[in-house]
């Protein structure tokens, strides 16, 4: 019987990494239904989710483990799985300190689940400051209200830019 399940991998920079996670992972008969991985400096964290067969799991991870780097697995759970709707959310600011944290807090008091963040702090010698500007893609169950997430947001600062919609990737 075929499982998905969801793996960690992380460490320093190794070359030819993806294509050997790609090939212990075919050579068991399994396949990449969804991945990132990604760079900061020479360290990479990747997250991979892979349908295989329940009796190759223990391999598939004793293999990936092999290379020298840190691995978690879990199986997933077909019945956690419901049906969500994605949409992109981008928020631009003047920087400070806590802000991130209070726009995680929004996010989780409205029920949003995080699938992906990136943010970046730039100096603008033109305002004598910095500025946070930040990606998100986010799920929504059905019942998601749109306007007080926006209200629950601009709460956080009146300077707050905010762009939701339709997550077009």
């Amino acid at each position: 019987m075929n499982v998905q399940i969801m793996v960690t991998v992380s460490g320093s920079h190794q070359t030819d990494l993806v294509k050997f996670l790609s090939q212990k992972t075919h050579a068991l008969g399994g396949k990449w239904l969804n991945s990132k991985i990604s760079h900061i400096d020479d360290y990479f964290a990747g997250l991979l989710k892979i349908e295989i067969k329940s009796a190759h799991v223990e391999k598939l991870i004793a293999d990936f483990k092999s290379l020298a780097i840190v691995v978690e697995a879990v199986v997933l759970d077909a019945a956690d799985q419901q049906k969500l709707t994605h949409l992109a959310l981008h928020i631009d600011a003047k920087d400070r300190p806590g802000l991130v944290h209070d726009i995680s807090q929004v996010l989780s008091e409205n029920g949003i689940k995080v699938e992906n963040l990136e943010c970046h702090r730039l100096g603008l010698a033109d305002i004598s400051g910095t500025i946070f500007t930040s990606k998100f893609k986010i799920a929504v169950a059905d019942n998601f209200n749109k306007e007080q997430l926006i209200r629950s947001l601009q709460d956080i600062a009146g300077d707050l830019v905010i762009d939701l919609r339709d997550d077009q990737s």
